[in-house]
């Protein structure tokens, strides 16, 4: 497993491709399933959002919900550990 920042932002990653993106988030759940941590979970959250924000990543807009919810989900375990993740966005039906 290669070493990845848990501290990034997704503007940091959003350069990198659509499958690099998905292949560090699988990793960065399987740490997080191992070793549960807010780093952790942050890092999962800028790389959805960085998922999310990629010109090429196209979703309906069910899929684009369920994005959201995902991340939303990774935020409330990051404020779990005590330290807040920030805000979570929202996913209002069109």
């Amino acid at each position: 497993m290669q070493h990845l920042d848990v501290r990034p932002s997704a503007d940091s990653l959003v350069h990198l491709g659509s499958d690099v993106l998905r292949d560090r988030l699988s990793d960065l759940i399987r740490r997080y399933a191992h070793q549960a941590t807010a780093d952790l979970a942050e890092a999962v959250v800028a790389h959805i959002d960085a998922l999310y924000l990629r010109p090429d990543f196209r979703l309906d807009p069910a899929e684009q919900c369920a994005y959201r919810r995902f991340a939303r989900h990774w935020h409330w375990l990051a404020a779990r550990h005590g330290q807040g993740a920030g805000r979570a966005d929202i996913c209002l039906q069109a």
